[in-house]
């Protein structure tokens, strides 16, 4: 049998590959995409994890001196909720990180004690089972019954020390489950909660979807902590996103013009429908076009950006258009493909934007 090939060879031979320019711009985006935005409830996820974790660390009794004084009460659960492409994962991934509490996170065997996995799309309870093992260090080399797989899943949440557990996008399990699959899926989050041998604290993270058959889970109701998070708030946070443009345009040491980013801001959350991680993608993607392109960060690089994305034409540009506040943008970012009249009838003829060298593409009046 071949050896798996090694991740960092292969990216290696592709870096090798590539020309001096073309790295140059690898090197500044890792750079801008390595930057974390501080949102604004950032606090209130940090307070809510930190009581799961003083939860998790509790003992029945730390009076009495025998093996039983040490056993933990049942842990918490804290349920983080928003629409796709706020920055849930990123948030979390970033408190994760940075914890104190949480060194070695995602190093396998580091005695790390939180552990995460993504849940998959489509997802039955058996296949989380099966990909948590994997994650706690035992993947299974043989097919096994849904309810073997879970005896294995809390004997190695035990054996790797794994005291907190972190489901991300959880919609993928619980949104296409039906009435039984659900109630099973209940009955094993109190469990992993309530265990007598080994309660684990659950950090639940997915679309707001979710929150009904969590608050049917009475362990997660009575003992939970559901934070969700928010749409950026217009007019209030354009200031902040004002401030993430400028920030990381300077980061990338690229040419912005005096009141730039005050002046694109609205556009920006408009385009990204009001959700912060889709409007912070929106601007790398901006930023590596003029990197690339070697031309000032402005709303023709936005406008590229957004149509390299989405594929809509000018008309349909939040970065271009008269009148793009009108513009739905949730028809055109949450569809899998874009609504049919957006795009040319001639493929050939599509509109996109162009760079200063081609300049004079957009519609009248769309700066």
């Amino acid at each position: 049998m071949s050896e798996m090939p090694d991740e960092n060879n292969a990216l290696n031979r592709l870096r090798a590959s590539m020309t001096e320019k073309e790295l140059g711009v690898v090197a500044v985006m890792e750079k801008v995409r390595g930057e974390y935005l501080p949102s604004g409830w950032d606090e209130d996820l940090r307070r809510a994890f930190d009581g799961l974790l003083r939860t998790v660390a509790t003992r029945h009794d730390d009076q009495i001196d025998d093996e039983a004084s040490e056993r933990r009460r049942e842990t918490r659960a804290l349920v983080v909720v928003g629409e796709a492409g706020t920055g849930k994962t990123e948030s979390l991934s970033r408190l994760f990180r940075t914890h104190p509490v949480l060194q070695g996170y995602g190093v396998l065997g580091s005695g790390c004690p939180l552990v995460t996995v993504s849940v998959p799309s489509p997802c039955t309870l058996k296949t989380l089972g099966i990909r948590l093992l994997r994650a706690l260090g035992y993947p299974l080399a043989r097919d096994m019954r849904e309810h073997l797989v879970w005896n294995l899943v809390f004997e190695h949440l035990e054996l790797s020390g794994t005291l907190v557990l972190h489901l991300d996008e959880m919609h993928n399990l619980t949104d296409g489950a039906n009435v039984a699959e659900i109630d099973t899926i209940q009955k094993t989050l109190k469990a992993l909660m309530v265990s007598p041998e080994w309660p684990v604290g659950l950090v639940v993270s997915g679309l707001p979807s979710i929150v009904p058959d969590l608050r049917a889970v009475e362990e997660i109701r009575r003992r939970g902590r559901f934070v969700r998070v928010p749409l950026l708030d217009i007019p209030g946070d354009l200031s902040s996103v004002a401030q993430v443009i400028t920030h990381l345009a300077g980061i990338a040491g690229v040419t912005v013009e005096k009141d730039f980013a005050e002046n694109t801001a609205p556009r920006l959350a408009h385009a990204g429908i009001h959700r912060f991680g889709i409007a912070v993608e929106l601007v790398h993607e901006a930023i590596e076009i003029a990197i690339a392109d070697g031309v000032p960060l402005d709303l023709d690089t936005f406008a590229t950006a957004y149509f390299d994305r989405t594929g809509v034409g000018d008309l349909l540009n939040p970065f271009v258009a008269v009148s793009w506040a009108e513009i739905d943008c949730s028809l055109i970012l949450l569809d899998e493909a874009p609504p049919e009249q957006v795009l040319p009838a001639d493929p050939r003829k599509r509109d996109r934007p162009k760079s200063r060298k081609n300049k004079g593409k957009h519609e009248k009046g769309g700066r």
